[in-house]
């Protein structure tokens, strides 16, 4: 029997193998690996040429890659829009302003592709801008009734593509939240076209050890035997809740306790802006206690992870899904983050301290990282039982096996 052919759209924002980082990136990568062992699907991949992700995809054997380069004078122009942006018209959700001229570049090279190809089902990454595609006729009516739209975030604006994301054959939401936000949008979407599928997490690298590594870090970040270890990962924007962990750690009057702050403000980018200013500002006055690390290459964040006592993810936004919770869970980590958007849905309340955002959220913080550095045993990390189930549950295998099923039968 011939195998499916699915084309993966991605957003030009991140390559994929996805190494820039990036947490739909890494997902990804993670299916066209499962699918390496099964052989289920033919894979493409269309999306940024990146020499490094070049040259991983070279070891896929069921997946083929279609790079699209972004010329020099496009990213010049990102650059200046992004400085506007910034400085000129002072915006606060600079994220949004980063690359896009090069995802409209990278995207307006798909629909030649995929004209000359014939894929079984098509899918489109989370942005909604990939709905543009569609707007060539002929790939619309090529692939109708064969696209999906795999979301991850919210959606807020379809920029006017309304009768295009209507049109598609099936929704897969990360959770229903997510879902519930589409539908808002697009409201003859039939329920039963959508579908939640959880984010899968490598579960045996998250609970495999590397004692190796964990020294070399520890020994790099200056971690002490008897210090007590807090994890915050994610990106340095607003919403990710880092000056709020900061602020908590400094009402934590304990010289033991230190803080990692893993993560830069756009994936690997070295960029400083002011967000990651305030920051740093903000643990001016304990900042023997607080380590900034920067970008951390994906594969190293099991032994991040592993280096610490508690992780504090207090998501300051309705947060989707959350992998960093996931993530920190799996890793054996007791977890502090806040109820919002999609990460009840994700993790179980006896494995979390789930927090209400409200004016009192930084004290909150304080008193459950003083609550687990002095409780001998701690429940929402030794309820051995319920955390072998979720790792059961959000491991790849069913992950994939989910995918299958949508891309087959939905």
């Amino acid at each position: 029997m011939e195998r499916m052919k699915v084309a993966f759209l991605t957003s030009g924002i991140s390559p994929v193998p996805a190494t820039k980082g990036g947490a739909v990136e890494n997902l990804i990568e993670d299916l066209l690996d499962e699918n390496e062992k099964k052989h289920s699907f033919d894979f493409s991949v269309f999306g940024l040429y990146e020499e490094k992700a070049a040259e991983q995809a070279k070891k896929y054997k069921n997946s083929n890659f279609y790079f699209v380069k972004s010329p020099e004078a496009v990213n010049c122009f990102d650059k200046a829009i992004y400085w506007i942006a910034k400085n000129l018209l002072k915006k606060t959700n600079l994220i949004s302003y980063r690359c896009i001229l090069r995802r409209l570049y990278v995207m307006s090279k798909f629909p030649k592709i995929l004209l000359k190809n014939d894929f079984d089902r098509l899918v489109l990454v989370t942005n909604s801008t990939l709905f543009f595609v569609l707007k060539n006729k002929k790939v619309a009516k090529k692939y109708e009734g064969k696209t999906i739209y795999y979301l991850h975030n919210e959606v807020r604006s379809l920029f006017k593509c309304e009768k295009e994301a209507a049109s598609i054959r099936s929704l897969i939401g990360i959770s229903e939240f997510v879902n519930d936000s589409f539908r808002k949008q697009v409201p003859t979407l039939r329920k039963e076209q959508c579908y939640v599928l959880k984010n899968g997490v490598d579960t045996e690298r998250f609970t495999a050890r590397n004692e190796r590594k964990i020294k070399e870090y520890k020994n790099k970040y200056g971690i002490k035997d008897n210090d007590f270890v807090v994890i915050f990962a994610g990106r340095l924007v607003d919403e990710k809740g880092a000056l709020e962990t900061i602020q908590a750690i400094k009402e934590c009057k304990d010289d033991h306790i230190k803080l990692l702050i893993v993560g830069a403000g756009f994936y690997s980018s070295d960029i400083v802006d002011d967000y990651t200013l305030e920051l740093q500002k903000e643990a001016e006055g304990i900042k023997d206690r607080i380590v900034f690390t920067g970008y951390i290459d994906y594969k190293d964040m099991p032994s991040i992870y592993q280096l610490g006592n508690v992780a504090v993810l207090p998501s300051m936004w309705e947060e989707p899904a959350g992998m960093t919770m996931v993530e920190a869970v799996v890793s054996g980590l007791p977890l502090i983050t806040t109820n919002s958007g999609g990460i009840p849905e994700y993790i179980p309340a006896e494995l979390a301290y789930m927090l209400d955002r409200n004016k009192d959220l930084v004290k909150n913080i304080s008193q459950c990282i003083l609550q687990i550095k002095n409780s001998v045993a701690n429940s929402a990390a030794l309820n051995t039982s319920k955390r072998n189930k979720f790792i059961e549950e959000i491991g790849l295998k069913k992950y994939f096996e989910g995918f299958e099923y949508v891309l087959k039968e939905g």
